[in-house]
């Protein structure tokens, strides 16, 4: 069977693709990742093959600039998890930045598919491009989510965002959500719906790294990870960012572990004597050691920790991070401080309150358990060939 799999240029999505892709090729199938040019690199360091589409454009001057004036941002900033129905009476479309970028991928993908005639597409949950090409040529599609399915809230916005897309394509509908979905997230984290959901053991894949030798020895005290995503530095001053966070832990009797890039190394300044800085570690190497990661609440991170059994202090930033924190607090396996209640006092409080908490440890336990006792991924793929319900060559003409 040819799987081809398809993201935009962002490593924590396509990162997500990695370990399924893995696991079909073990399986004996022939994968393939569509990406745009800029993203090729980190798809060929994880050990696949990748095929270039569309153009590279930088999203973050658009995030940069509009984010804190749309409303969506402002009951993210609160902790709150967005009002859905409040958000479309009020003609809000959280799915523009997603509808750029699937327009720029599109007439590629579509070429490609048509070339490479795969029998079945698995795309990431807000690569729109991927059931676009898949719905124009005639190929199942699967998508593959990040955790707790914030993109799934995002459907009903998704027939006016992509409605010049599918014209573009004689398409009358698309259903976003795929044929089923590839999902990572312990059930009792997950959302109640009537998606099709192919539940799966998650296998952390942060990227490709080098372990430290110091990460071969034992903590000789409490470890601590603190990571802020990506792209914090782009949202301004309102935003809790890693720079201010480490204050926390001036006090705290714990080892605390920074791991950024190298970009956000450059604004740490002067560090408290108890935190080591780790450029580019995968928090997968890392988190096994740690007895605590504080976070913006990124699906990766989150996801990561859950699968570690780590308790978690997370400050939101985002609509996805704060339904991700939540997630995690109403589990009783870490708290969420509000984005505009972050300062270096609250987040250290709930640093000493979750930190060696008996009771926060064993709800992280539990998901950890919980997590482990989901189907393996080569269990999955397994399935995949009847669910695409060929046995040859592709469908697509």
């Amino acid at each position: 069977m040819r799987v081809l799999l398809t993201s935009w240029a962002w490593p924590t999505h396509y990162f997500w693709l990695t370990p399924i892709a893995w696991s079909l090729r073990a399986a004996g199938h022939e994968v393939l990742v569509a990406v745009p040019p800029g993203a090729v690199t980190g798809v060929t360091r994880g050990g696949l093959p990748a095929a270039a589409v569309g153009a590279d454009f930088d999203v973050l001057p658009i995030i940069e600039k509009y984010y804190w004036a749309s409303p969506l941002a402002e009951e993210a900033a609160a902790g709150e998890l967005t009002d859905w129905d409040a958000a479309r009476a009020a003609g809000e479309q959280p799915l523009s930045v997603y509808a750029l970028i699937a327009k720029v991928m599109q007439d590629d993908l579509v070429a490609l598919v048509r070339r490479w005639q795969p029998d079945l597409m698995v795309f990431d949950a807000v690569t729109y491009a991927g059931p676009l090409a898949a719905a124009a040529c005639g190929v199942p599609a699967v998508r593959q989510i990040w955790g707790v399915d914030y993109s799934s809230y995002l459907t009903g916005f998704a027939p006016r965002a992509l409605a010049a897309h599918r014209a573009a394509l004689g398409l009358d509908d698309l259903d976003v959500l795929g044929t089923a979905t590839l999902d990572p997230c312990p059930p009792s984290l997950q959302r109640r719906d009537d998606v099709r959901r192919l539940f799966a053991r998650h296998l952390p894949f942060n990227g490709s790294g080098t372990v430290p030798r110091w990460l071969l020895e034992p903590p000789r005290r409490k470890r601590i990870c603190v990571t802020w995503g990506t792209i914090a530095h782009v949202l301004g001053e309102r935003a809790f960012g890693v720079d201010k966070v480490l204050g926390a832990f001036a006090e705290v009797d714990a080892e605390v572990v920074c791991a950024v890039s190298p970009r956000d190394r450059a604004r740490l300044g002067a560090l408290p004597a108890n935190v080591r800085v780790a450029e580019n570690l995968p928090l997968h190497l890392l988190l096994p050691s740690c007895d605590l990661i504080v976070s913006q609440g990124g699906a990766g991170a989150v996801a990561s920790a859950v699968t570690a059994g780590v308790p978690q202090v997370c400050v939101p930033h985002f609509g996805e991070h704060v339904v991700n924190s939540r997630a995690i607090a109403d589990a009783g396996a870490g708290e969420l401080v509000p984005l505009d209640a972050a300062t270096v006092e609250s987040v250290g409080a709930a640093v000493l309150r979750v930190l060696g908490s008996a009771s926060h440890e064993k709800a992280a336990a539990a998901l950890a358990e919980e997590a482990a006792a989901q189907p393996a991924l080569s269990e999955v793929a397994a399935g995949l060939p009847e669910l695409a319900g060929v046995k040859g060559s592709g469908p697509c003409g």
